[in-house]
Order: C-alpha cells, then sequence, then structure tokens
C-alpha cells in the first residue's frame, strides 16, 4: 500500500486494493467461508445475524426460515467456527502490509465476522457509524489524526453490497445527513458512493464514515468482515469471556501462521477500558460534550 493509497485512504474514509488474492487463494478462502456459513445455518450459533424485513416487507419470524434469514456471523475465532487459514488472511503480504501502513508498526486484531447474502428477505440498512453512540456522531472529527482502527471487507463473491459518503469521518453531519438518519434512514445521500467489489477485491474503511449495506436476495455474497485497531487505542474486549480467552491463548496464537500472531498477541498487553471509545469521548469532552444522563 503507498503513499497515495493511505493518502486516499485518511482523505475519503475507503480505499479499494484491487485483485488481492490469486485464483488458488480465492478459491480456498471461499471454500472455508462458505464451509461456516452453511454450518452457522444449521446450528445458529450465537453471534448469527437474521433480517426480517422492516415495517413494509417483514415475514413472521419462524423456526423453520431461520437459516434463511441468516445474512451473517460474528467473530469466526470462537472455538466452534474457527479455521486458521482465515485468521491468517491478516498475515496476507498485501493485507499485513496495509494494516501497517494505515495503522502504523503495531495493529492489533480485534473482531472478525463473515456476511453472506440473506434468502427470506433483502436488507436495506440504514445510515450510521459503527461502534459509535449518535451523541458523538457530530464529534468523530475529534478523533486524533493517528488513525486508530481499519475495517475490510475481503470479496469472495461479487459484492456491491457497501454504500458510502466519503470524507465524512473527519468531519460533523450536514443538516441533511442528520435528516436522513432521522427522518429517512435509507434515503440517497449527496456524494454517496456504492463501492462495488469484484471476487478478490478488499475494501478498507474507517467505520466512523456515514455507510450503510444492503443485499438483495438473489445476490451470493459471500465476505470477510475484519477489523483491527492501532495498539494505543484501548482495548475493550468482545464477545463473552471464554471466546476471549481463546483468542489469546497460546493454543490459539500457535496455530496461525507467524505474520499473523503479533496482531493477536498485543492483546494481552494492551490497555483495557470498558468504553470501547473512551478516547473520543476525552477529546469530545474537553471540546464541551457531555455523556446523557441515564
Amino acid at each position: 500500500m503507498d503513499k497515495t493509497a493511505v493518502d486516499t485512504f485518511l482523505r475519503d474514509g475507503y480505499w479499494i486494493d484491487r485483485k488481492v488474492f490469486s485464483a488458488a487463494e480465492l478459491e480456498r478462502l471461499r471454500e472455508l467461508a462458505a464451509g461456516i456459513r452453511d454450518d452457522t445455518r444449521e446450528h445458529l450459533y450465537p453471534g448469527t445475524r437474521y433480517w426480517w424485513g422492516t415495517r413494509d416487507d417483514a415475514v413472521e419470524k419462524t423456526d423453520e426460515l431461520r437459516p434463511m434469514a441468516s445474512w451473517g456471523v460474528n467473530e469466526i475465532t470462537r472455538p466452534a467456527l474457527f479455521e486458521p487459514e482465515l485468521v491468517d488472511v491478516f498475515a496476507h503480504p498485501r493485507v499485513n502490509a496495509a494494516l501497517h501502513a494505515i495503522l502504523g508498526p503495531e495493529p492489533r486484531a480485534w473482531g472478525i465476522k463473515i456476511l453472506w447474502t440473506p434468502k427470506v428477505v433483502g436488507y436495506d440498512l440504514g445510515w450510521h457509524r459503527d461502534q459509535m453512540k449518535r451523541d458523538l456522531y457530530d464529534y468523530a472529527h475529534l478523533k486524533p489524526a493517528e488513525q486508530d482502527h481499519v475495517q475490510f471487507n475481503a470479496a469472495l463473491n461479487e459484492d456491491d453490497c457497501f454504500l458510502v459518503v466519503p470524507g465524512s469521518h473527519r468531519r460533523p453531519l450536514t443538516a441533511g445527513e442528520w435528516d436522513a438518519l432521522d427522518n429517512a434512514p435509507t434515503a440517497a445521500l449527496p456524494g454517496e458512493v456504492v463501492a462495488a467489489l469484484e471476487p478478490g477485491d478488499i475494501l478498507y474503511m474507517d467505520a466512523h464514515t456515514l455507510h450503510r449495506g444492503r443485499s438483495a436476495v438473489e445476490g451470493d455474497r459471500l465476505t470477510l468482515h475484519y477489523s483491527a485497531q492501532a495498539q494505543w487505542v484501548p482495548l475493550k474486549p468482545w464477545g463473552n469471556e471464554p471466546d476471549f480467552a481463546f483468542i489469546t491463548s497460546d493454543d490459539f496464537i500457535q496455530s496461525l501462521t507467524p505474520a499473523a500472531r503479533p496482531l493477536y498477541e498485543r492483546l494481552r498487553t494492551a490497555e483495557r477500558t470498558d468504553r470501547a471509545l473512551s478516547f473520543l469521548e476525552e477529546r469530545a469532552a474537553r471540546a464541551g460534550w457531555r455523556p446523557p444522563e441515564n
């Protein structure tokens, strides 16, 4: 990832690296991810994502439909879903180089998920910023200039699900954007871009960029959705305690390829917090923001 690509990412809040995986790599990743998708549809693990529609197209939630109403699963590092080769995507030379270019010398693994197409009702998600309470939406631009995190979507099949408003991660929202959030969360926004991916492409994004997803049932999405943080960011552990303990264990880390291990070893030494965005909350407080009273 060269300086031009990093500058584009920092300016726009996203950047696409094309044709990252070879044909053989792509085939293997697709096989493993499809296996987890099918296994999730059978067992419906905790962390499975479902879509039943909105008020206008909602269907009755039934056990019969539940497997095909799924559209992803969180934390594929849990023992029941763990495939070391999928986690080793962090060690792929182009991925590893991008993480270091964006986050600096000490990138740290965060959550990793797989997303696919729901087959009961297509989803149309509203505009949002990930990991952020609405109170902080207009303070996102106050976070440090040094990049705190990066998410990436690695498309194993065609994927045109991601919409983004470039540059919205480093500024307050406009009046029109706030109106859409409050009154028409799936409305088109000025400047929005459909970040379409071909198999093997990877989209890197700042999750505080205003974005949303949509997927029709006719599609065949199969996408790795991974996250990493800079080591200076205070860490809030995710998932349940046993699963988090597993990803910091010797058994887990030693099963990974060497270049992926440091991203999980750093979880052991990270400063802990009970608030995922404590560093942003502190910056916002100095600018006059106060948490809402309960």
